[in-house]
């Protein structure tokens, strides 16, 4: 059995006490204002018909899984799908423009185009163009989550210290040379705070897409729970859509604590302090 130092119990206990502030904390609201509503509901403040009570919308949660099942994976697929093709298609466009100034400057106003036009409006567009089913789907997924990657990581790579770079020319490091061994790396905060937004934008691009076209789906499902007045069941799809965001988004945070341990150190250790010379005078942090 591993037996763990002193210091690294103290680490340990440390940081789940962290961990637990930062979920604890926000859980408690949560609880709050859940116990407000249900009170106010068996008040007859709120018209459960309006608002249905917390504990009506528990129970659809238990008791419609099993019908809600087929539509909870469809949009899950739908959303992976498109949240990795985004991905794909974010950091190619962000290298070409970065590799080619004429392609940096033909694509980056249509880049910034496609996301003046709300989503909610284009979406009936693109399902008359491709028709009906998951193509459109994906399509709008790929249309919301790309750009939030493409732009963070294509501002990581210009913000790369030039004097690196012509070091590593120096040395005769060729292009790819320093892209992998300065740029990539020089950028990955960037990158991945991009994909912690579209990890968030992925699964409501999915849901926006289903409420244009038919088939299977939460937003589907949504609307024929709104439509027969069973808004608990409503509220229920709500809930599996925002747990299917939080995955995504928590899925992004793993991916990058794996690809940069470092990051995860440094925010842990904070700013570095002033600290005291043999001389007793204050230094200043290197």
């Amino acid at each position: 059995m591993r037996r763990f130092s002193r210091t690294q119990r103290q680490l340990y206990l440390s940081a789940g006490r962290q961990m637990a502030a930062r979920i604890l904390s926000p859980l408690l609201l949560i609880m709050m204002l859940l116990l407000a509503v249900q009170w106010l509901s068996d008040a007859g403040i709120i018209r459960r018909f309006i608002l249905p009570a917390p504990s009506e919308v528990a129970q659809s949660l238990i008791h419609d899984t099993r019908e809600m099942k087929t539509h909870l994976f469809h949009t899950l697929r739908i959303a992976l799908v498109g949240y990795f093709l985004s991905t794909l298609t974010g950091i190619a466009f962000a290298l070409l423009m970065d590799r080619f100034t004429i392609l940096y400057r033909a694509f980056y106003p249509l880049i910034v185009i496609t996301q003046t036009i709300p989503t909610l409006i284009i979406t009936p567009v693109i399902v008359l163009i491709f028709g009906y089913g998951d193509i459109p789907r994906l399509f709008v997924v790929i249309l919301t989550c790309f750009f939030p990657i493409t732009i963070s990581l294509y501002q990581g790579l210009k913000m790369i210290d030039p004097d690196t770079i012509r070091l590593m020319q120096s040395m005769g490091a060729s292009r790819r040379e320093i892209l992998r061994h300065v740029k990539i790396p020089g950028s990955l905060p960037s990158f991945f705070s991009g994909l912690r937004i579209s990890a968030t934008y992925s699964v409501m691009a999915v849901v926006l897409a289903e409420w244009a076209g038919g088939g299977d789906g939460l937003g589907i499902y949504m609307l024929r729970t709104k439509r027969s007045f069973r808004f608990d069941a409503m509220f229920a799809s709500i809930i599996w859509i925002v747990i299917l965001s939080l995955l995504f988004y928590v899925s992004a945070l793993a991916l990058e604590y794996v690809c940069m341990p470092w990051e995860s150190a440094v925010r842990k250790e904070g700013p570095p302090r002033a600290g005291i010379n043999i001389h007793g005078s204050k230094q200043p942090p290197g």
